[in-house]
């Protein structure tokens, strides 16, 4: 179970979606709404969760590679698979030698791109890696009865 904290300007319905997908869900309304992206960041590193966000703040070398952050691109926003490729990342990004703790992950329509830094410390390379969603096996999330 992956522990995911939605940024305010994430879709509230994602975490419905997440949840029902098997993460720990929290979305940042629900406890600490209108606090600073550096608060947000912050309580993703205290909490040990991956930060999911809209904010291309986030692009930031202040937040790059210090914690998992998964940047949902303007155009990406509106696809209703979102939730799902989510989950598909955070559930098989290891298997592509990719550690997601130091990763900055942008979802695009048609992939996404991975920036991480190969060891720890300010003089490793930047490494780049695209992965297309066609060529992944998404899985759907459980229908809930209401």
């Amino acid at each position: 179970m992956s522990k995911i904290l939605l940024d305010e300007n994430v879709a509230i319905k994602y975490k419905s979606d997440l949840l029902n997908l098997g993460n720990d869900v929290v979305h940042i309304n629900d406890e600490a709404k209108g606090i600073t992206d550096r608060e947000v960041f912050q309580k993703a590193i205290t909490e040990g969760r991956i930060l999911i966000t809209g904010d291309d703040d986030f692009k930031d070398k202040d937040f790059k590679f210090k914690a998992a952050v998964i940047w949902i691109t303007p155009k990406a926003r509106f696809q209703s698979d979102i939730p799902e490729k989510i989950d598909w990342i955070i559930s098989n990004i290891e298997k592509h030698n990719i550690d997601i703790n130091k990763a900055f992950i942008s979802i695009r329509t048609d992939k996404f791109f991975v920036e991480y830094k190969n060891k720890d410390g300010m003089f490793a390379r930047k490494k780049e890696k695209e992965i297309e969603f066609s060529k992944m096996k998404i899985k759907k999330k459980k229908k809930t009865k209401n």
